[in-house]
Order: structure tokens, then C-alpha cells, then sequence
């Protein structure tokens, strides 16, 4: 839906609102429900194709590649840590390794 601009009355795209991060209770809630709709969603494809095949192997194969697919789609939502803010840079050398840590003396 495109919205009019004030000044100049031309249509233009709404803007995107940036995505909070959500509190532990929303995040637990949509991991245990792409997890718990992988299994339904494949599983259930499993499970018709048993019935119009007359098998009985895609329905626990289903189930188990839903859970792989899911668990995948976990670990790439939620997985990742949140991005470092500007000012939080670690300390590293001119070739980007990190420097050693510095100890006392006579300690190695």
C-alpha cells in the first residue's frame, strides 16, 4: 500500500520498520512452532503419500526430514548472535588478528 507523500502528493513505498528482537517467551514460542509445523507440514505430506502409494515409508521420513528442515530454519533465524554495535571493536593487529593477550612478566 503506497502512501502519499505530503509535499508533493506523489505515491511512494511505505517504509520498512525495523524488527525488535522480541522477548524470550516470543522467541521460544516461534522456534517450538516452526519445529512443531515442520514435522506437521512434512509429515502430513509423508503420510499422503503413504495413502496414495499404499506404503508405509514416507510418513516417519517425512517427519524426520521436516525436523531437519526446521531445525535449519532455527539455527538461521535465531542462531546468529546480534550485531556489535559501532563502538565495541575488539582489539586486533594491522592483518586483522586479534593480539595476544598481555601477561605478566616472566609468565609465557
Amino acid at each position: 500500500m503506497a502512501e502519499k507523500h505530503p509535499s508533493t502528493g506523489d505515491a511512494r513505498p511505505p517504509t520498512a520498520k525495523p524488527t525488535s528482537g522480541g522477548s524470550g517467551a516470543e522467541t521460544g514460542y516461534a522456534v517450538i512452532g516452526t519445529l512443531i509445523s515442520g514435522m506437521a507440514v512434512w509429515g502430513g505430506a509423508g503420510w499422503l503419500l503413504d495413502q496414495w502409494l499404499d506404503t508405509r515409508v514416507f510418513f516417519p521420513v517425512g517427519i524426520i526430514f521436516g525436523m531437519a528442515v526446521a531445525i535449519y530454519l532455527v539455527v538461521a533465524r535465531f542462531g546468529g548472535l546480534p550485531p556489535a554495535a559501532e563502538g565495541s571493536r575488539t582489539s586486533t593487529t594491522q592483518g586483522g588478528r586479534r593480539s595476544r593477550p598481555r601477561t605478566q612478566k616472566g609468565q609465557r
